[in-house]
């Protein structure tokens, strides 16, 4: 009998012990389990935490549960605790939040992987930056959260806009000319008779056809130069020459108006080293601006002088000036402005002239009187 008590006392010992040693295993294989998890998540906060874009994660009616500090200092704020727990469209233009809805629709009723799109964001001081958001979904406490990256675009988007802006006024740039060149020659067509003799009008004709033709090689010398800029295919052809060369062909292809004239000052016959059909294209472009921006400058003066290692070309009007909230933007590309869109071009001319000048080693810019007129400047270094 108390052998077998004792049996019996041993077996449930035994079976104390297995408990034990199966708890123990489970154990052992969950931290096990754990470790690699464990490492994962280490890497992931590495990563959002270090990243320099914005990194948030949200829960599905869009509010912020995580950001990290790229995300805080893109939006203008100074600590997590300031976005954590709002949603993401109270960051949001009122006329943007529908973006932020098909998100959420995209995501978590369509249950889509993945859904990136284009916004905007207002930052603490009320400034609209655009953005490329990328969200994907992923669980975690049994719930789905969205993990979202959000990059800064708004240069990007704003240059894409004037690109649109450019397309646009260069088609009208570029049409307005060649109707014009098409009525003229109808005209003259009509006019024209075998041995009839050449009145005013024709004269006239010829003369308008001749300053549409001139309006078109500027364009398009514009465009293949802005081209060239653009793919770093702009090449100089450098050679010593007379300044007095560049001036009076160029002048032949200007546009003044009769209510203008062009004068020159200092003396021309500086010799310079550069290109000199670039240079010319620079001065065609500063006294071109001239007439359209000054109309009524009844002089628009070319003045040269050397300076220290230099030499100066000034183009000088006595127009209304420049718009002093224009001026740090006149040598960007497509920038035109804005109370003078009106006038015919491209918004080229000036950051065209301002690549060729650098590339020459030179320097460009203004000296602006409002309501006197304004002289645009380039100098070209001496090479002796």
């Amino acid at each position: 009998m108390d052998s077998t008590q004792t049996l019996i006392s041993r077996i449930a010992s035994l079976e104390k012990e297995i408990i034990k040693l199966k708890d123990a295993a489970a154990q052992t294989e969950n931290e096990a389990n754990a470790s690699p998890y464990q490492e994962n998540q280490n890497i992931f906060k590495t990563i959002f935490e270090s990243s320099r874009l914005g990194n948030k994660i949200i829960n599905r009616d869009l509010t912020i549960v995580g950001a990290n500090m790229a995300l805080v200092t893109l939006l203008g704020y100074s600590s997590k605790s300031e976005l954590i727990g709002k949603r993401i469209t109270d960051y949001t233009p009122e006329d943007r939040r529908a973006d932020w809805k098909i998100l959420q629709e995209k995501l978590w009723r369509n249950i889509t992987p993945s859904f990136s799109l284009e916004t905007c964001l207002v930052k603490n001081d009320g400034t609209i930056i655009w953005c490329q958001v990328t969200s994907i979904l992923f669980s975690a406490n049994q719930e789905t959260l969205g993990y979202t990256i959000i990059e800064d675009v708004t240069e990007q988007h704003n240059l894409r806009i004037q690109r649109e802006q450019f397309i646009s006024v260069a088609s009208h740039e570029l049409k307005t000319p060649i109707t014009s060149l098409k009525a003229i020659t109808q005209l003259m067509n009509r006019q024209l008779n075998v041995g009839a003799p050449i009145s005013e009008r024709l004269v006239k004709f010829g003369l308008d056809s001749d300053r549409q033709i001139t309006r078109l090689v500027h364009l398009v010398d514009d465009l293949l130069s802005s081209t060239k800029l653009e793919q770093g295919d702009l090449s100089l052809n450098k050679s010593f020459f007379v300044l007095s060369d560049i001036i009076n062909g160029g002048s032949s292809h200007l546009q003044p108006n009769e209510k203008n004239h062009l004068v020159f000052r200092g003396d021309q016959q500086l010799m310079v080293f550069g290109d000199g059909y670039k240079i010319e294209q620079v001065l065609v472009n500063l006294i071109n601006n001239a007439v359209k921006y000054a109309p009524l400058s009844q002089e628009i003066i070319v003045h040269v002088e050397q300076i220290k290692d230099s030499v100066k070309i000034s183009v000088i009007d006595q127009g209304p000036g420049v718009p002093q909230e224009s001026i740090p933007k006149l040598f960007d590309r497509y920038y035109r402005v804005e109370e003078n869109s009106y006038t015919p071009g491209l918004g080229l001319g000036l950051y065209i002239s301002a690549e060729i000048i650098r590339r020459h080693g030179g320097q460009i810019g203004i000296d602006n009187n409002p309501g006197k007129g304004s002289t645009f400047w380039f100098t070209l270094p001496d090479q002796f």
